[in-house]
């Protein structure tokens, strides 16, 4: 009998699931977009004209934080970028201009861009990251390779997790571990619970030689509300700054030194002419209290540190060798990057069409070396009705070659106002194929 009711218990929690699974994607769907970046980077040695540069695509994820466009997503999907391009679910893309970085912050992976243009802004519902438990049920949403719309679903398999290695920045936020399937493209989309509601930002996984692991790493929407908040209201994050680094006090270190207790925090390295070297600070210090308040551990210690304002004053209690020393520190603030502008599109809207020159990305994409490259598509315009779509290539008009924008603006003003049919030639990446747009 107990084993009955536990089979028809199992059943009824995955059929809820399931279908709480498929009302969390329907939500947060709308508000899920798709980020493509031409990043430009050293190719190799340099020439007698500088170094050499190559330009690649790089793919991420990002959702819709509010009705004026503001969209979150990972620093490390549209930093260093040369062009970022935003397609949403209904197919719809803007780059160029239309694209706004207002403010990235390496410290935790996370940006914030803005889409500027007419069209409804769905945001999504932010749940509580510190509500979360282990085994809880989360989807991961975002563009995996390229594959728009994709949700995979697992559970929270830790919390707190830190000291992770990953591509960029300090880390002293609490990661949420997930075995939900995390791919490249996945960065900065949203780590969903079965209300629909999203409780983290993936950021990244854990790989070897052999591939991914199954197992990803979301920064908690608690803490990525408040970075957010401020990139919006500031275009940087704010924080104290110290100008060392610490780690933790291990046994063997405690014994080293002489130490009563594992608390605290060990002084590793200092930046020269920083907060930390002109209070005095020597590396082999022992940091055991900030302002009166036990130090549990180092993630603690840089939290609070980051916490307080620039130009602050924080006393701390050391151990030199053995002998108690006080400092008092005034803060600086922490080096942040400044948001590169967004390439501008070059002009042209005919058929509903923003064009520009092709990029080294295009070139790669579709093997040609001339033609025009589609930077926005206008929704329910000729070309939109064709099926173009922002990304694609064309090389060709009613059979004659497109080569440049002069060639596009040439065509234009030779077809405008005949009222024919124009037949184009499109390159979706090396899939090519011919479609009518009714002007």
């Amino acid at each position: 009998m107990k084993s009955t009711l536990a089979l028809i218990l199992l059943a009824t929690g995955a059929a809820f699931a399931q279908v709480s699974f498929v009302s969390a994607a329907d939500a947060v769907r709308p508000s899920l977009v798709s980020i493509i970046t031409d990043k430009v980077g050293p190719a190799g040695a340099a020439d007698s004209n500088g170094p050499a540069l190559t330009q690649t695509a790089a793919l991420g994820s990002g959702f819709v934080l509010d009705t004026l466009g503001h969209i979150l997503t990972c620093n490390h999907v549209v930093a260093n970028y040369d062009g970022v391009t935003v397609r949403f679910s209904d197919d719809k893309a803007y780059g160029g201009r239309k694209v706004v970085v207002v403010g990235l912050d390496p410290v935790t992976d996370l940006a914030v861009i803005q889409v500027k243009a007419k069209r409804e802004f769905v945001p999504v519902a932010l749940g509580n990251s510190d509500e979360l438990e282990v085994g809880q049920p989360v989807m991961a949403m975002g563009s995996p390779f390229g594959l728009e719309g994709t949700a995979t679903a697992g559970i929270v398999s830790a919390l707190s997790r830190w000291g992770q290695p990953k591509s960029s920045g300090p880390d002293f936020q609490d990661f949420i571990q997930t075995d939900a399937l995390v791919n490249p493209g996945n960065s900065g989309g949203p780590l969903v619970d079965v209300r629909g509601r999203v409780v983290g930002v993936s950021s990244f996984i854990r790989t070897t030689r052999t591939g991914p692991t199954g197992i990803g790493f979301a920064t908690p929407i608690n803490l990525a509300r408040s970075v957010s908040d401020q990139l919006i209201r500031n275009g940087r994050v704010i924080r104290g700054f110290l100008g060392i680094s610490t780690q933790p006090i291990t046994e063997g270190i405690r014994q080293a030194l002489g130490l009563r207790s594992r608390d605290g925090v060990l002084v590793s390295s200092i930046d020269p002419g920083q907060p930390g070297a002109r209070a005095g600070i020597l590396p082999g210090d022992a940091i055991v209290t900030l302002d009166g308040k036990a130090i549990p551990d180092a993630r603690w210690f840089q939290s609070e540190v980051a916490g307080r304002p620039p130009g602050s004053s924080v006393k701390l209690a050391l151990l030199r060798k053995g002998a108690p020393l006080s400092v008092v520190v005034t803060l600086g603030a922490w080096p942040t990057v400044a948001a590169s502008p967004a390439q501008a599109p070059e002009p042209g809207t005919w058929l509903g069409l923003t064009v520009r020159s092709l990029t080294g990305t295009d070139r790669s994409r579709t093997g040609l070396d001339s033609g025009v490259g589609v930077e926005a598509v206008e929704t329910g315009g000729a070309a939109a009705r064709a099926g173009i779509h922002a990304g694609d290539v064309i090389p060709e008009i009613n059979l004659a070659p497109v080569r440049s924008l002069t060639d596009f603006g040439q065509i234009e003003k030779t077809m405008t106002g005949s009222g024919r049919p124009l037949l184009l030639r499109v390159f979706r990446g090396r899939q090519v194929f011919y479609t009518t747009v009714e002007p």
